[in-house]
């Protein structure tokens, strides 16, 4: 069973239309704050969808969720960059660390396959549209191998500072 965190959002929903039109069996886990039952209740009767409320800020919650997981896929995040520049703790929270508690869930529960989705609010104001990512990525013959991360804002420096976190093995 593969795990879908924010998997009631626009992209996450078609993330588990995907995993199921492969044959897969997924548990999507929201908190609904912007995810929309309606973009999954076309899998309400299939049995190829589980669906769990809950919070990433709630560790107990998260590591139950991942009981049976083989691979997390961790789309969930604040969606409205422009927020936590208002509520200044908000992608601290909803991004390093619900990131955190998804990492250490998989650790407790010796998960070692996931799907991050970072932003590109990673690498700042870019200097190449499109930003290449990471060190083997080539868009272009004359773009460098990857861009330097550069967050210029909270929303990018969560992701930045979480890259190498997750080791994958249980201690």
């Amino acid at each position: 069973m593969e795990l879908v965190t924010g998997g009631a959002g626009f992209i996450g929903s078609h993330l588990v239309d995907a995993l199921v039109e492969r044959g897969q069996r997924v548990r999507v886990f929201d908190n609904f704050s912007s995810g929309r039952e309606d973009f999954l209740s076309h899998h309400e009767r299939g049995g190829m969808v589980e669906v769990v409320r809950g919070d990433l800020l709630d560790p107990e919650g998260v590591k139950e969720a991942m009981d049976g997981i083989e691979t997390v896929h961790h789309l969930a995040a604040n969606p409205d960059i422009r927020l936590g520049t208002e509520v200044t703790d908000t992608d601290l929270r909803q991004g390093t660390v619900a990131t955190y508690n998804v990492l250490e869930s998989m650790r407790v529960n010796g998960i070692s396959r996931i799907s991050f989705a970072s932003s590109s609010a990673v690498y700042g104001e870019a200097d190449l549209m499109p930003t290449p990512e990471g060190p083997s990525c080539r868009y272009r013959s004359t773009a460098p191998r990857s861009s330097p991360a550069r967050p210029s804002s909270p929303h990018g420096s969560g992701p930045s500072a979480l890259r190498g976190t997750y080791t994958g093995s249980p201690t």
